[in-house]
Protein backbone atom coordinates (compact mmCIF):
# COMPACT_ATOMS: atom_id res chain seq x y z
CA UNK A 1 0.00 0.00 0.00
CA UNK A 2 1.51 3.56 -0.96
CA UNK A 3 1.58 6.20 1.56
CA UNK A 4 -0.70 8.62 -0.31
CA UNK A 5 -0.39 12.34 -1.32
CA UNK A 6 2.68 14.49 0.44
CA UNK A 7 0.95 17.25 2.17
CA UNK A 8 0.62 20.73 1.16
CA UNK A 9 1.87 23.43 3.38
CA UNK A 10 -0.44 25.83 5.06
CA UNK A 11 1.39 28.76 2.67
CA UNK A 12 0.69 26.98 -0.45
CA UNK A 13 -2.83 26.21 -0.23
CA UNK A 14 -3.40 30.23 0.88
CA UNK A 15 -1.51 30.81 -2.26
CA UNK A 16 -3.95 28.74 -4.18
CA UNK A 17 -6.98 29.97 -2.34
CA UNK A 18 -8.14 26.27 -1.09
CA UNK A 19 -7.17 27.02 2.83
CA UNK A 20 -9.74 25.47 5.36
CA UNK A 21 -9.17 25.97 9.10
CA UNK A 22 -10.06 22.04 9.36
CA UNK A 23 -7.89 20.94 7.01
CA UNK A 24 -4.96 22.80 8.33
CA UNK A 25 -2.27 21.55 10.59
CA UNK A 26 -1.94 23.43 13.85
CA UNK A 27 1.19 22.11 14.39
CA UNK A 28 3.36 23.08 10.93
CA UNK A 29 6.42 24.96 11.23
CA UNK A 30 5.91 28.44 9.67
CA UNK A 31 9.01 29.71 7.66
CA UNK A 32 9.87 33.75 6.91
CA UNK A 33 10.00 33.76 3.24
CA UNK A 34 14.16 35.30 2.88
CA UNK A 35 14.18 39.11 2.45
CA UNK A 36 17.71 39.09 0.41
CA UNK A 37 18.87 36.71 -1.88
CA UNK A 38 22.64 35.17 -0.69
CA UNK A 39 25.49 35.45 -2.94
CA UNK A 40 25.73 32.60 -5.54
CA UNK A 41 28.22 29.68 -4.47
CA UNK A 42 31.60 30.85 -5.51
CA UNK A 43 32.02 27.70 -7.53
CA UNK A 44 29.03 28.09 -9.71
CA UNK A 45 29.71 28.47 -13.63
CA UNK A 46 28.79 31.90 -15.15
CA UNK A 47 25.79 29.89 -15.93
CA UNK A 48 24.51 28.89 -13.05
CA UNK A 49 25.26 32.17 -11.25
CA UNK A 50 22.79 33.71 -14.22
CA UNK A 51 20.06 31.30 -13.26
CA UNK A 52 20.89 31.77 -9.55
CA UNK A 53 20.15 35.55 -9.81
CA UNK A 54 17.26 35.50 -12.00
CA UNK A 55 14.82 33.31 -10.43
CA UNK A 56 16.26 33.22 -6.72
CA UNK A 57 14.52 36.91 -7.54
CA UNK A 58 11.92 36.17 -8.83
CA UNK A 59 10.99 33.34 -6.02
CA UNK A 60 11.96 35.88 -3.63
CA UNK A 61 9.84 38.39 -4.88
CA UNK A 62 7.17 35.91 -4.40
CA UNK A 63 7.37 35.15 -0.90
CA UNK A 64 8.39 31.56 -1.86
CA UNK A 65 11.90 30.71 -0.70
CA UNK A 66 12.68 30.64 2.32
CA UNK A 67 16.37 29.57 4.34
CA UNK A 68 15.64 25.98 3.75
CA UNK A 69 14.90 26.03 0.48
CA UNK A 70 18.08 27.62 -0.73
CA UNK A 71 19.98 23.69 -0.97
CA UNK A 72 17.18 22.29 -3.11
CA UNK A 73 17.18 25.66 -5.14
CA UNK A 74 21.22 25.65 -5.58
CA UNK A 75 20.52 22.25 -7.01
CA UNK A 76 18.02 23.33 -9.38
CA UNK A 77 20.19 26.11 -10.59
CA UNK A 78 23.31 23.61 -11.33
CA UNK A 79 21.24 21.17 -13.22
CA UNK A 80 19.70 23.50 -14.77
CA UNK A 81 23.24 25.27 -15.68
CA UNK A 82 24.68 22.06 -16.68
CA UNK A 83 21.92 20.94 -19.01
CA UNK A 84 21.69 24.84 -20.98
CA UNK A 85 26.31 23.94 -20.78
CA UNK A 86 26.17 20.59 -22.41
CA UNK A 87 23.48 21.69 -24.84
CA UNK A 88 24.96 24.47 -25.85
CA UNK A 89 28.07 22.24 -26.74
CA UNK A 90 26.11 19.71 -28.08
CA UNK A 91 24.52 22.27 -30.57
CA UNK A 92 27.87 22.98 -32.07
CA UNK A 93 28.42 19.48 -33.32
CA UNK A 94 27.18 19.43 -36.72
CA UNK A 95 24.84 16.28 -36.95
CA UNK A 96 25.96 14.62 -40.15
CA UNK A 97 29.71 14.88 -38.64
CA UNK A 98 32.01 11.71 -38.41
CA UNK A 99 33.48 10.94 -35.29
CA UNK A 100 36.37 8.43 -34.76
CA UNK A 101 35.48 6.17 -31.56
CA UNK A 102 36.94 8.14 -28.55
CA UNK A 103 34.93 11.71 -30.07
CA UNK A 104 31.73 9.35 -30.16
CA UNK A 105 31.77 8.05 -26.73
CA UNK A 106 32.54 11.89 -25.76
CA UNK A 107 29.34 12.80 -27.83
CA UNK A 108 27.31 10.26 -25.89
CA UNK A 109 28.56 10.83 -22.74
CA UNK A 110 27.59 14.67 -23.47
CA UNK A 111 24.26 13.76 -24.68
CA UNK A 112 23.78 11.43 -21.69
CA UNK A 113 24.53 14.22 -18.94
CA UNK A 114 22.54 16.10 -20.92
CA UNK A 115 19.14 14.03 -20.72
CA UNK A 116 19.69 13.60 -17.12
CA UNK A 117 20.31 17.10 -16.21
CA UNK A 118 17.38 18.01 -17.86
CA UNK A 119 15.36 15.10 -15.67
CA UNK A 120 16.74 16.35 -12.63
CA UNK A 121 15.99 20.10 -13.28
CA UNK A 122 12.80 19.83 -14.52
CA UNK A 123 11.37 17.70 -11.24
CA UNK A 124 13.51 20.60 -8.93
CA UNK A 125 11.55 23.21 -10.54
CA UNK A 126 8.15 21.73 -10.24
CA UNK A 127 8.79 21.82 -6.65
CA UNK A 128 9.07 25.97 -6.85
CA UNK A 129 6.28 26.31 -9.54
CA UNK A 130 8.37 26.90 -12.10
CA UNK A 131 6.47 24.58 -14.76
CA UNK A 132 3.20 25.53 -16.43
CA UNK A 133 1.03 22.64 -14.50
CA UNK A 134 2.78 23.49 -11.46
CA UNK A 135 2.55 27.06 -11.77
CA UNK A 136 -1.53 26.18 -12.47
CA UNK A 137 -2.11 24.77 -8.67
CA UNK A 138 -1.40 28.64 -7.37
CA UNK A 139 -4.14 31.39 -7.23
CA UNK A 140 -2.51 34.96 -8.22
CA UNK A 141 -3.40 37.17 -5.46
CA UNK A 142 -7.00 39.49 -5.68
CA UNK A 143 -6.27 42.94 -5.75
CA UNK A 144 -9.02 45.16 -5.52
CA UNK A 145 -8.89 47.57 -8.27
CA UNK A 146 -11.73 50.18 -8.41
CA UNK A 147 -11.90 50.19 -12.27
CA UNK A 148 -12.36 46.50 -12.24
CA UNK A 149 -15.27 46.25 -9.99
CA UNK A 150 -18.21 46.82 -11.85
CA UNK A 151 -20.25 47.94 -9.21
CA UNK A 152 -18.27 51.01 -7.80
Amino acid sequence: MTKGRKPTPTAIKQLRGTVQPCRTNPNEQALDPISKLPYAPRWFSDTAKAIYKTKGEQLRQLGVLTSLDLELFISFCREYADYIDTAAELERIPLTAVMDEKSEQIFKRMSKINRESWDRAKSLASEFGFSPSARAKFARPQTEDPTENDFS
